[in-house]
């Protein structure tokens, strides 16, 4: 039986971008300037970037993560969706809306103010949940290659 597509709109502007964008990131081709130049082809078109995504990448992340990924390396997924609208907004020339920001904003204070005081107690946490969650690596797209045969005669 075959599977079946997802029920979406397949002339959806954010279709035809989420299958750009993965088909980038799986080609290994996916850069901070090659996502600038994409996400500006769709500034004035009145996309909806926040629609649910319905493709994975080869290493099985979605468009948001993909992106995140790419844009913000060291960055955790627990609010890619989140991360991708911010990235968006900035590589379109948009404000990312002021709720975000003084979240953000918040939580980077926060962040600040343990390491300079020293709290012990969120660092005990933050390490505690840093070991709890595995270290993924970076797509790489040169993993499990295969040297083409009879090209290595010299």
């Amino acid at each position: 039986m075959a599977a079946k597509k997802p029920n979406r709109n397949p002339k959806s502007l954010f279709a035809l971008a989420e299958r750009q964008l993965v088909g980038l990131y799986d080609a290994g081709v996916m850069s901070p300037a090659v996502l600038h130049h994409v996400v500006a082809a769709y500034a004035d078109s009145g996309i909806d970037w926040n629609e649910d995504t319905a493709l994975k990448t080869v290493d099985g992340h979605s468009v948001y993560e993909a992106v995140v990924l790419v844009m913000m390396p060291g960055r955790a997924l627990k609010n890619a969706r989140k991360d991708f609208m911010s990235v968006v907004a900035h590589l379109a020339g948009g404000e990312s809306s002021a709720n975000d920001e003084e979240e953000t904003q918040a939580e980077d204070d926060e962040d600040l103010l343990s390491q300079l005081g020293g709290n012990t107690r969120s660092k005990t946490a933050k390490k505690t949940a840093e070991a709890a969650e595995p270290k993924r690596a970076a797509f790489n797209p040169l993993v499990g290659a295969r040297a083409v045969p009879g090209h290595d005669k010299r």
